[in-house]
């Protein structure tokens, strides 16, 4: 082991214990996010991106299919808009701007709105002259973003009920 090495192993070593004593527990633990989430039914959304979407949070909220009586629901609100990032010099489009933005809403059994939050992430893709290629450079753009939407909510929300435990 290098003397760097031992070093910053030293300082973890010394740090473990005063992070334990004050409560700190990474939501990506064993007991993590999944452990806070109760029960959750996720509502449909509109259009083939919302069914990507909905698809990436039941993986993160319900990786073990729903369930069959959930206390909760989630209701999300999908927007993707699209910009001109940028122009060739005969002015022909060649770089498009991605974004998707989700609004949410976790409702309790009786539809009361417990919070809301929102996500939201962009990414860019080239337009070239295949339509193939550039149909395929935005699919992968969308489920790169949408993927990233997923794990904001399901994050947001780990968070939140956490905060209602406390």
């Amino acid at each position: 082991m290098r003397h760097i090495d031992r070093r910053a192993f030293l300082i973890l070593a010394a740090a473990a214990p005063v992070l334990a004593a004050c409560g700190f527990e990474p939501l990506h633990a064993q007991r993590g996010a999944l452990a806070v989430l109760p029960p959750m039914l996720i509502e449909p959304i509109p259009d083939r991106q919302g069914q990507i979407l909905r698809n990436y949070l039941l993986d993160r909220i319900a990786p073990r299919g729903e369930a069959s009586s959930a206390n909760y629901s989630l209701a999300v609100k999908l927007f993707e808009p699209r910009q001109v990032l940028a122009l060739r010099r005969d002015d022909v489009i060649s770089r498009m701007g991605y974004s998707a933005i989700a609004n949410y809403e976790v409702r309790d059994a009786s539809n009361r709105r417990i919070f809301a939050g929102n996500s939201s992430f962009s990414t860019d893709y080239e337009i070239t002259n295949s339509e193939f290629a550039t149909l395929t450079a935005l699919q992968n753009a969308r489920e790169r973003v949408l993927e990233l939407v997923a794990d904001d909510i399901r994050n947001q929300i780990a968070i939140e009920f956490r905060r209602l435990q406390r």
